[in-house]
Protein backbone atom coordinates (compact mmCIF):
# COMPACT_ATOMS: atom_id res chain seq x y z
CA UNK A 1 0.00 0.00 0.00
CA UNK A 2 1.33 3.18 -0.81
CA UNK A 3 2.93 5.53 1.51
CA UNK A 4 -0.20 7.65 3.59
CA UNK A 5 0.83 11.59 3.52
CA UNK A 6 -0.71 12.85 6.48
CA UNK A 7 -0.64 13.87 9.48
CA UNK A 8 -2.24 10.82 10.83
CA UNK A 9 -0.06 9.86 13.73
CA UNK A 10 2.18 11.72 16.64
CA UNK A 11 4.22 8.83 17.21
CA UNK A 12 7.12 8.29 14.93
CA UNK A 13 5.63 7.07 11.40
CA UNK A 14 6.92 9.11 8.33
CA UNK A 15 2.77 9.96 7.88
CA UNK A 16 2.51 13.09 6.30
CA UNK A 17 0.43 13.43 5.59
CA UNK A 18 -27.31 16.72 24.04
CA UNK A 19 -25.02 19.25 22.57
CA UNK A 20 -23.94 16.79 20.07
CA UNK A 21 -26.12 14.72 17.35
CA UNK A 22 -24.63 12.15 14.76
CA UNK A 23 -26.08 13.53 10.69
CA UNK A 24 -27.24 11.12 8.71
CA UNK A 25 -24.95 9.06 7.32
CA UNK A 26 -24.55 7.48 3.71
CA UNK A 27 -26.31 4.00 3.49
CA UNK A 28 -24.39 1.72 0.90
CA UNK A 29 -25.77 3.85 -2.16
CA UNK A 30 -23.13 3.84 -5.02
CA UNK A 31 -21.10 2.23 -3.85
CA UNK A 32 -19.94 3.86 -0.33
CA UNK A 33 -19.79 2.15 2.20
CA UNK A 34 -22.98 1.64 5.12
CA UNK A 35 -22.00 4.22 7.78
CA UNK A 36 -20.22 6.39 5.67
CA UNK A 37 -21.29 9.98 3.50
CA UNK A 38 -18.19 8.72 1.14
CA UNK A 39 -15.65 6.71 0.83
CA UNK A 40 -14.60 3.11 -0.63
CA UNK A 41 -14.91 -0.10 0.83
CA UNK A 42 -11.53 -1.68 1.11
CA UNK A 43 -9.21 1.52 0.62
CA UNK A 44 -8.49 4.30 2.49
CA UNK A 45 -10.69 7.62 2.25
CA UNK A 46 -9.80 10.47 4.65
CA UNK A 47 -8.89 14.03 5.34
CA UNK A 48 -12.10 15.90 3.31
CA UNK A 49 -12.93 19.45 2.33
CA UNK A 50 -16.47 19.85 1.79
CA UNK A 51 -18.19 23.16 0.34
CA UNK A 52 -21.90 23.83 -0.57
CA UNK A 53 -23.59 25.64 -2.75
CA UNK A 54 -27.09 25.62 -2.68
CA UNK A 55 -28.32 21.77 -2.23
CA UNK A 56 -25.33 20.46 -3.83
CA UNK A 57 -22.59 19.45 -1.13
CA UNK A 58 -19.02 19.12 -2.71
CA UNK A 59 -16.34 16.68 -1.14
CA UNK A 60 -12.92 16.55 -1.90
CA UNK A 61 -10.20 14.05 -0.44
CA UNK A 62 -7.47 12.26 0.05
CA UNK A 63 -7.50 7.95 -0.91
CA UNK A 64 -5.62 5.04 -2.63
CA UNK A 65 -5.78 5.21 -5.95
CA UNK A 66 -3.76 5.13 -9.43
CA UNK A 67 -1.94 7.95 -9.96
CA UNK A 68 -4.00 9.76 -13.54
CA UNK A 69 -0.14 10.87 -14.97
CA UNK A 70 1.01 6.61 -13.65
CA UNK A 71 -1.87 4.31 -13.78
CA UNK A 72 0.66 1.67 -13.00
CA UNK A 73 0.97 3.42 -9.87
CA UNK A 74 -0.52 3.21 -6.47
CA UNK A 75 -0.31 5.92 -4.50
CA UNK A 76 -2.40 9.25 -2.68
CA UNK A 77 -4.48 10.69 -5.10
CA UNK A 78 -7.38 13.36 -4.79
CA UNK A 79 -11.00 12.43 -5.34
CA UNK A 80 -14.17 13.60 -5.66
CA UNK A 81 -17.69 13.50 -5.32
CA UNK A 82 -20.96 15.32 -5.42
CA UNK A 83 -24.04 14.68 -3.59
CA UNK A 84 -27.35 16.75 -4.39
CA UNK A 85 -28.64 16.69 -0.42
CA UNK A 86 -31.96 16.45 -1.79
CA UNK A 87 -32.62 14.36 -4.61
CA UNK A 88 -29.33 12.15 -3.43
CA UNK A 89 -28.41 12.56 -6.71
CA UNK A 90 -24.44 11.94 -7.14
CA UNK A 91 -21.18 12.33 -9.10
CA UNK A 92 -18.57 10.42 -8.31
CA UNK A 93 -16.15 9.43 -7.35
CA UNK A 94 -13.76 10.23 -9.23
CA UNK A 95 -9.69 10.62 -9.09
CA UNK A 96 -9.17 14.16 -10.26
CA UNK A 97 -5.37 15.13 -9.02
CA UNK A 98 -2.23 12.97 -8.65
CA UNK A 99 1.34 13.50 -8.52
CA UNK A 100 3.64 15.51 -11.77
CA UNK A 101 6.13 13.31 -12.40
CA UNK A 102 9.85 15.00 -12.11
CA UNK A 103 8.16 17.89 -10.35
CA UNK A 104 8.23 19.29 -6.18
CA UNK A 105 5.17 16.89 -5.78
CA UNK A 106 6.51 13.79 -7.45
CA UNK A 107 5.83 11.70 -4.72
CA UNK A 108 2.51 12.19 -3.06
CA UNK A 109 -0.56 14.89 -3.14
CA UNK A 110 -3.03 14.84 -0.86
CA UNK A 111 -5.04 17.09 2.08
CA UNK A 112 -6.96 18.79 -0.26
CA UNK A 113 -8.59 22.40 0.78
CA UNK A 114 -10.68 23.85 -1.50
CA UNK A 115 -12.01 27.58 -1.78
CA UNK A 116 -14.43 28.97 -4.30
CA UNK A 117 -13.89 32.95 -5.95
CA UNK A 118 -12.68 34.21 -8.99
CA UNK A 119 -9.11 33.64 -9.84
CA UNK A 120 -7.72 36.19 -12.40
CA UNK A 121 -4.56 34.65 -14.56
CA UNK A 122 -3.05 32.59 -12.09
CA UNK A 123 -1.17 30.41 -13.96
CA UNK A 124 -0.51 33.14 -16.69
CA UNK A 125 -2.63 31.67 -19.47
CA UNK A 126 -5.07 34.56 -19.66
CA UNK A 127 -8.05 32.43 -17.70
CA UNK A 128 -10.23 33.27 -14.95
CA UNK A 129 -11.05 30.47 -12.53
CA UNK A 130 -14.08 30.01 -10.21
CA UNK A 131 -11.70 26.81 -7.89
CA UNK A 132 -8.95 26.91 -5.69
CA UNK A 133 -7.28 23.45 -4.10
CA UNK A 134 -4.74 23.51 -2.01
CA UNK A 135 -2.56 20.61 -1.46
CA UNK A 136 0.03 18.85 0.44
CA UNK A 137 2.92 17.68 -1.64
CA UNK A 138 6.51 16.13 -1.73
CA UNK A 139 8.75 14.73 -3.79
CA UNK A 140 10.56 12.61 -1.45
CA UNK A 141 9.12 9.37 -1.28
CA UNK A 142 9.77 9.06 2.82
CA UNK A 143 6.68 11.23 3.04
CA UNK A 144 9.02 14.84 3.89
CA UNK A 145 9.96 17.96 3.15
CA UNK A 146 5.84 18.87 2.33
CA UNK A 147 5.12 21.99 1.03
CA UNK A 148 1.62 23.55 0.06
CA UNK A 149 0.74 23.49 -3.68
CA UNK A 150 -2.28 25.10 -5.86
CA UNK A 151 -4.75 24.04 -8.69
CA UNK A 152 -7.34 26.38 -10.34
CA UNK A 153 -10.42 24.91 -11.77
CA UNK A 154 -13.83 25.90 -13.49
CA UNK A 155 -15.82 22.84 -12.29
CA UNK A 156 -13.89 21.22 -9.45
CA UNK A 157 -12.75 18.46 -11.47
CA UNK A 158 -10.58 19.27 -13.89
CA UNK A 159 -7.40 21.22 -12.47
CA UNK A 160 -4.46 22.76 -13.39
CA UNK A 161 -1.88 23.46 -11.15
CA UNK A 162 0.65 26.09 -10.28
CA UNK A 163 3.84 25.18 -11.27
CA UNK A 164 5.31 25.70 -7.79
CA UNK A 165 4.98 25.76 -4.24
CA UNK A 166 3.02 28.73 -2.80
CA UNK A 167 4.35 27.73 0.64
CA UNK A 168 7.54 26.20 1.21
CA UNK A 169 8.95 23.16 3.30
CA UNK A 170 10.26 24.86 6.12
CA UNK A 171 12.25 21.09 7.44
CA UNK A 172 13.95 19.16 4.71
CA UNK A 173 14.15 16.33 7.17
CA UNK A 174 11.20 16.16 8.64
CA UNK A 175 7.48 16.52 7.61
CA UNK A 176 7.56 20.25 6.79
CA UNK A 177 4.17 22.52 6.00
CA UNK A 178 1.24 21.28 6.12
CA UNK A 179 -2.64 20.64 6.40
CA UNK A 180 -3.60 23.65 4.60
CA UNK A 181 -6.99 25.68 5.81
CA UNK A 182 -8.18 28.30 3.26
CA UNK A 183 -10.33 31.46 3.54
CA UNK A 184 -11.54 33.80 1.16
CA UNK A 185 -11.26 37.44 2.78
CA UNK A 186 -13.06 38.97 -0.26
CA UNK A 187 -15.04 37.03 -2.18
CA UNK A 188 -12.81 37.34 -5.31
CA UNK A 189 -8.62 36.15 -4.47
CA UNK A 190 -7.71 37.08 -1.52
CA UNK A 191 -7.01 33.89 -0.08
CA UNK A 192 -5.93 33.29 3.69
CA UNK A 193 -4.28 29.73 4.42
CA UNK A 194 -3.91 28.75 8.12
CA UNK A 195 -1.03 25.45 7.89
CA UNK A 196 0.53 23.45 10.35
CA UNK A 197 4.50 23.57 10.62
CA UNK A 198 6.55 21.51 12.14
CA UNK A 199 9.64 23.30 12.66
CA UNK A 200 10.58 22.90 14.97
CA UNK A 201 7.74 21.48 16.85
CA UNK A 202 4.42 21.24 15.71
CA UNK A 203 2.43 24.98 15.53
CA UNK A 204 -0.24 26.67 13.44
CA UNK A 205 0.57 29.80 11.00
CA UNK A 206 -1.54 32.30 9.48
CA UNK A 207 -0.33 33.97 5.88
CA UNK A 208 -2.35 35.47 3.19
CA UNK A 209 -2.35 37.00 -0.15
CA UNK A 210 -3.93 39.08 -2.86
CA UNK A 211 -3.97 36.79 -5.80
CA UNK A 212 -4.25 33.03 -4.02
CA UNK A 213 -0.58 32.70 -4.77
CA UNK A 214 1.85 35.20 -3.16
CA UNK A 215 1.54 34.72 0.68
CA UNK A 216 3.14 37.02 3.82
CA UNK A 217 3.06 35.44 7.23
CA UNK A 218 1.09 37.26 9.44
CA UNK A 219 2.04 35.38 12.43
CA UNK A 220 1.15 32.27 14.50
CA UNK A 221 -1.94 30.81 15.97
CA UNK A 222 -2.57 31.09 19.78
CA UNK A 223 -2.64 27.79 22.18
CA UNK A 224 -4.06 29.88 24.98
CA UNK A 225 -6.38 27.72 26.22
CA UNK A 226 -5.98 24.14 24.24
CA UNK A 227 -5.67 20.98 26.08
CA UNK A 228 -2.71 21.03 27.86
CA UNK A 229 -2.01 17.46 27.72
CA UNK A 230 -2.03 17.06 24.42
CA UNK A 231 0.84 19.60 23.42
CA UNK A 232 1.50 20.75 19.36
CA UNK A 233 -1.48 18.82 18.13
CA UNK A 234 -2.03 18.46 14.81
CA UNK A 235 -5.19 19.64 12.91
CA UNK A 236 -7.61 18.95 10.53
CA UNK A 237 -9.13 22.24 9.68
CA UNK A 238 -10.15 25.62 10.57
CA UNK A 239 -13.63 27.58 9.47
CA UNK A 240 -14.96 31.05 9.71
CA UNK A 241 -18.32 31.93 11.40
CA UNK A 242 -18.94 35.28 9.31
CA UNK A 243 -22.01 36.57 11.70
CA UNK A 244 -20.64 35.85 14.99
CA UNK A 245 -16.63 36.51 14.34
CA UNK A 246 -15.47 33.29 15.77
CA UNK A 247 -13.18 30.88 13.96
CA UNK A 248 -13.38 27.39 14.70
CA UNK A 249 -10.41 24.91 14.58
CA UNK A 250 -10.43 20.98 15.19
CA UNK A 251 -7.41 19.66 17.02
CA UNK A 252 -6.31 15.86 16.56
CA UNK A 253 -5.95 14.06 19.82
CA UNK A 254 -3.14 11.30 20.40
CA UNK A 255 -3.09 7.94 19.36
CA UNK A 256 -3.50 4.89 21.68
CA UNK A 257 -0.64 3.43 23.32
CA UNK A 258 0.07 0.02 21.78
CA UNK A 259 -0.05 -1.57 24.96
CA UNK A 260 -3.48 -1.46 25.03
CA UNK A 261 -4.14 -2.28 21.69
CA UNK A 262 -3.15 -5.94 21.43
CA UNK A 263 0.10 -4.45 19.90
CA UNK A 264 -1.66 -3.03 17.15
CA UNK A 265 -0.53 -0.18 16.05
CA UNK A 266 -3.15 2.21 14.96
CA UNK A 267 -2.35 5.12 12.70
CA UNK A 268 -5.66 7.23 12.86
CA UNK A 269 -6.08 9.07 16.05
CA UNK A 270 -8.74 7.80 18.13
CA UNK A 271 -10.59 11.21 18.28
CA UNK A 272 -10.59 15.32 18.03
CA UNK A 273 -11.58 18.21 19.69
CA UNK A 274 -13.13 21.35 18.64
CA UNK A 275 -12.58 24.62 19.65
CA UNK A 276 -13.75 28.10 18.95
CA UNK A 277 -12.01 31.94 19.78
CA UNK A 278 -13.40 35.34 19.08
CA UNK A 279 -11.04 36.72 15.82
CA UNK A 280 -9.69 39.28 17.70
CA UNK A 281 -8.15 36.76 19.92
CA UNK A 282 -6.80 34.44 17.26
CA UNK A 283 -3.05 35.62 16.52
CA UNK A 284 -3.06 37.31 20.23
CA UNK A 285 -4.74 34.95 22.32
CA UNK A 286 -5.99 38.29 24.19
CA UNK A 287 -9.02 35.46 24.67
CA UNK A 288 -8.23 31.43 25.08
CA UNK A 289 -9.72 29.21 22.86
CA UNK A 290 -13.02 27.35 24.22
CA UNK A 291 -13.66 23.83 24.02
CA UNK A 292 -16.56 23.18 22.49
CA UNK A 293 -16.65 18.92 22.41
CA UNK A 294 -14.98 15.77 21.82
CA UNK A 295 -15.69 13.64 18.94
CA UNK A 296 -13.90 10.08 19.68
CA UNK A 297 -14.70 6.57 20.35
CA UNK A 298 -16.71 7.13 23.14
CA UNK A 299 -18.70 8.80 21.41
CA UNK A 300 -18.93 7.16 17.67
CA UNK A 301 -17.71 3.93 18.44
CA UNK A 302 -15.52 4.16 15.69
CA UNK A 303 -12.13 3.20 16.53
CA UNK A 304 -10.84 6.18 14.52
CA UNK A 305 -11.85 9.96 14.47
CA UNK A 306 -9.51 12.38 13.07
CA UNK A 307 -8.58 14.85 10.48
CA UNK A 308 -11.98 15.99 10.02
CA UNK A 309 -13.08 18.94 7.56
CA UNK A 310 -15.89 21.67 8.33
CA UNK A 311 -18.79 22.12 5.79
CA UNK A 312 -18.31 25.43 4.46
CA UNK A 313 -19.82 27.66 2.01
CA UNK A 314 -17.99 29.02 -0.96
CA UNK A 315 -15.51 30.97 0.88
CA UNK A 316 -14.72 29.16 4.17
CA UNK A 317 -17.43 29.87 6.62
CA UNK A 318 -19.27 27.87 8.19
CA UNK A 319 -22.51 29.53 7.84
CA UNK A 320 -24.32 27.29 6.01
CA UNK A 321 -26.78 24.15 5.84
CA UNK A 322 -27.51 23.42 9.65
CA UNK A 323 -25.72 26.66 11.11
CA UNK A 324 -25.94 27.68 13.58
CA UNK A 325 -25.34 24.05 14.31
CA UNK A 326 -22.24 22.97 13.05
CA UNK A 327 -21.68 20.26 10.11
CA UNK A 328 -18.24 18.41 10.82
CA UNK A 329 -17.10 15.44 7.99
CA UNK A 330 -14.51 13.27 9.91
CA UNK A 331 -12.12 11.05 8.92
CA UNK A 332 -13.35 7.80 9.97
CA UNK A 333 -12.44 4.18 10.59
CA UNK A 334 -15.61 2.03 9.90
CA UNK A 335 -17.14 -0.19 10.44
CA UNK A 336 -17.04 0.13 14.67
CA UNK A 337 -15.59 -2.86 16.26
CA UNK A 338 -18.26 -5.06 17.92
CA UNK A 339 -19.04 -4.36 22.00
CA UNK A 340 -17.04 -7.68 23.00
CA UNK A 341 -14.52 -7.53 20.31
CA UNK A 342 -10.61 -8.14 21.76
CA UNK A 343 -8.09 -5.08 22.11
CA UNK A 344 -6.28 -6.02 19.11
CA UNK A 345 -9.84 -6.72 16.90
CA UNK A 346 -10.69 -3.57 18.03
CA UNK A 347 -7.40 -2.06 17.03
CA UNK A 348 -7.35 -3.53 13.52
CA UNK A 349 -10.39 -2.18 12.73
CA UNK A 350 -9.17 1.07 12.82
CA UNK A 351 -6.59 0.00 10.16
CA UNK A 352 -6.60 2.29 6.66
CA UNK A 353 -8.30 -0.13 4.79
CA UNK A 354 -11.14 0.80 6.87
CA UNK A 355 -11.19 4.45 6.69
CA UNK A 356 -13.97 6.32 5.07
CA UNK A 357 -16.05 9.83 5.79
CA UNK A 358 -18.38 10.35 8.15
CA UNK A 359 -20.56 13.13 9.58
CA UNK A 360 -21.31 14.66 13.44
CA UNK A 361 -22.94 18.25 14.01
CA UNK A 362 -22.44 20.14 17.17
CA UNK A 363 -25.64 21.83 18.14
CA UNK A 364 -24.95 25.39 20.30
CA UNK A 365 -26.11 26.46 23.37
CA UNK A 366 -26.91 22.32 24.58
CA UNK A 367 -23.63 21.68 26.58
CA UNK A 368 -24.91 18.76 28.42
CA UNK A 369 -25.15 15.50 27.54
CA UNK A 370 -27.09 12.37 29.56
CA UNK A 371 -25.72 9.56 31.17
CA UNK A 372 -26.80 6.40 30.92
CA UNK A 373 -25.86 2.79 32.46
CA UNK A 374 -26.70 -0.29 29.99
CA UNK A 375 -26.60 -3.80 30.54
CA UNK A 376 -27.15 -6.66 28.05
CA UNK A 377 -26.84 -9.75 30.32
CA UNK A 378 -23.19 -10.11 30.07
CA UNK A 379 -21.64 -6.30 30.94
CA UNK A 380 -22.47 -2.69 32.17
CA UNK A 381 -21.85 0.26 30.33
CA UNK A 382 -22.10 3.47 31.34
CA UNK A 383 -21.48 6.14 28.68
CA UNK A 384 -22.68 9.67 26.66
CA UNK A 385 -21.93 8.08 23.74
CA UNK A 386 -22.13 5.00 21.52
CA UNK A 387 -23.38 1.66 22.68
CA UNK A 388 -23.37 -1.75 19.48
CA UNK A 389 -26.53 -1.79 18.33
CA UNK A 390 -25.86 -5.58 17.79
CA UNK A 391 -25.23 -5.90 21.72
CA UNK A 392 -28.59 -6.17 23.13
CA UNK A 393 -27.95 -3.33 25.32
CA UNK A 394 -30.94 -1.55 27.34
CA UNK A 395 -31.00 1.33 29.09
CA UNK A 396 -30.44 0.16 32.99
CA UNK A 397 -30.83 3.72 34.40
CA UNK A 398 -29.94 7.31 33.87
CA UNK A 399 -26.85 8.53 35.90
CA UNK A 400 -27.32 12.25 35.27
CA UNK A 401 -25.73 15.01 32.99
CA UNK A 402 -22.10 15.74 32.19
CA UNK A 403 -20.76 19.12 30.43
CA UNK A 404 -19.57 18.13 27.38
CA UNK A 405 -15.98 20.65 28.20
CA UNK A 406 -15.03 22.09 31.60
CA UNK A 407 -16.98 24.66 32.89
CA UNK A 408 -19.61 25.69 35.82
CA UNK A 409 -16.98 24.92 38.11
CA UNK A 410 -17.35 20.72 36.19
CA UNK A 411 -13.41 19.83 36.56
CA UNK A 412 -14.34 15.93 36.96
CA UNK A 413 -13.48 14.39 33.65
CA UNK A 414 -15.15 11.20 33.01
CA UNK A 415 -13.30 8.95 30.84
CA UNK A 416 -14.51 5.66 28.81
CA UNK A 417 -12.36 2.75 29.47
CA UNK A 418 -12.00 -1.10 28.75
CA UNK A 419 -10.42 -3.96 29.82
CA UNK A 420 -10.17 -6.89 28.00
CA UNK A 421 -13.22 -7.42 25.69
CA UNK A 422 -16.38 -6.40 28.16
CA UNK A 423 -14.96 -5.13 30.90
CA UNK A 424 -16.20 -1.25 30.87
CA UNK A 425 -15.42 1.01 33.45
CA UNK A 426 -15.43 4.89 33.89
CA UNK A 427 -11.80 6.13 35.58
CA UNK A 428 -10.91 9.76 36.40
CA UNK A 429 -7.32 9.10 34.68
CA UNK A 430 -6.36 10.31 31.62
CA UNK A 431 -4.88 6.51 30.60
CA UNK A 432 -7.52 4.74 31.57
CA UNK A 433 -5.18 3.01 34.31
CA UNK A 434 -2.74 1.81 31.79
CA UNK A 435 -6.10 -0.42 29.72
CA UNK A 436 -7.75 1.05 26.59
CA UNK A 437 -9.05 3.92 26.32
CA UNK A 438 -12.19 5.11 24.59
CA UNK A 439 -12.95 8.75 25.41
CA UNK A 440 -14.32 10.83 27.49
CA UNK A 441 -18.02 10.98 28.76
CA UNK A 442 -18.10 14.75 30.09
CA UNK A 443 -17.31 16.86 32.88
CA UNK A 444 -18.42 16.50 36.63
CA UNK A 445 -18.20 18.24 40.32
CA UNK A 446 -15.16 16.88 42.54
CA UNK A 447 -17.84 17.92 45.33
CA UNK A 448 -21.05 19.34 46.42
CA UNK A 449 -22.26 22.69 45.19
CA UNK A 450 -24.84 24.78 47.76
CA UNK A 451 -28.03 25.82 46.36
CA UNK A 452 -27.08 22.79 43.44
CA UNK A 453 -29.09 19.62 43.07
CA UNK A 454 -26.19 17.07 42.08
CA UNK A 455 -26.31 13.06 42.58
CA UNK A 456 -22.59 11.42 43.75
CA UNK A 457 -21.54 8.71 41.58
CA UNK A 458 -19.77 5.86 42.81
CA UNK A 459 -17.65 3.43 40.82
CA UNK A 460 -18.11 -0.25 41.95
CA UNK A 461 -16.76 -3.84 41.40
CA UNK A 462 -19.23 -6.53 40.82
CA UNK A 463 -17.02 -9.85 40.10
CA UNK A 464 -15.94 -9.69 35.93
CA UNK A 465 -17.23 -5.99 35.45
CA UNK A 466 -17.95 -2.75 36.74
CA UNK A 467 -20.88 -0.42 36.77
CA UNK A 468 -21.27 3.31 38.14
CA UNK A 469 -24.25 3.79 41.03
CA UNK A 470 -25.71 6.44 42.81
CA UNK A 471 -25.83 4.44 45.75
CA UNK A 472 -22.52 4.72 48.36
CA UNK A 473 -23.18 0.94 49.13
CA UNK A 474 -22.92 0.03 45.15
CA UNK A 475 -26.48 -2.11 45.40
CA UNK A 476 -24.14 -4.55 47.73
CA UNK A 477 -21.13 -4.68 45.16
CA UNK A 478 -17.81 -3.77 46.22
CA UNK A 479 -17.32 -0.13 46.35
CA UNK A 480 -13.78 1.02 44.04
CA UNK A 481 -14.46 5.14 45.27
CA UNK A 482 -16.65 8.33 44.64
CA UNK A 483 -15.90 9.44 41.01
CA UNK A 484 -17.63 13.04 41.76
CA UNK A 485 -20.91 14.34 41.53
CA UNK A 486 -23.51 15.11 37.97
CA UNK A 487 -26.31 16.87 37.86
CA UNK A 488 -29.72 14.75 37.86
Amino acid sequence: MAKLKSRVSSIGLNLVGLGLTFGALGCGTSGTPAGAVVGRAGVYDYSPSVIQSGSVQEFWWCGEGSSPNDPSRTSDVILYESIDIFTKARRGPLTVLGETPKSWDSAFTCNPKVIRGSFTNPLGDGQTYSYALYYVGTANLAGTNNSIGVAFSNDGIVWKKYFQPVILSSAQTSYGVGQPAVYNSDGKQAVWVFYEDSNPVTHHVKATSTDGIHFVTQGTLTTNGLDVTNPNPTWGDMAYDSEAKYWYAAYNLRTRNTSTTGGVLERGQYGFQLYRIADSSLLTGSTPWQQLMTVDSNLTGNESNFLPGFLRDNYGNVNIGSYPSIQIYTSMSNPQPAWNASPSSAGSSGSPSNWDIGMVVWVPNNPMVAFYQYFNSTAHKATTGWTDSEGNFQVESALGHLYQSSQDRTTVPFYGCERGSSDYFVSLSGDCDGERYLGINGYGYSSPVPNRKLVPLYSCSIGSGHMLSQDPQCEGNTVEGLLGYVLP
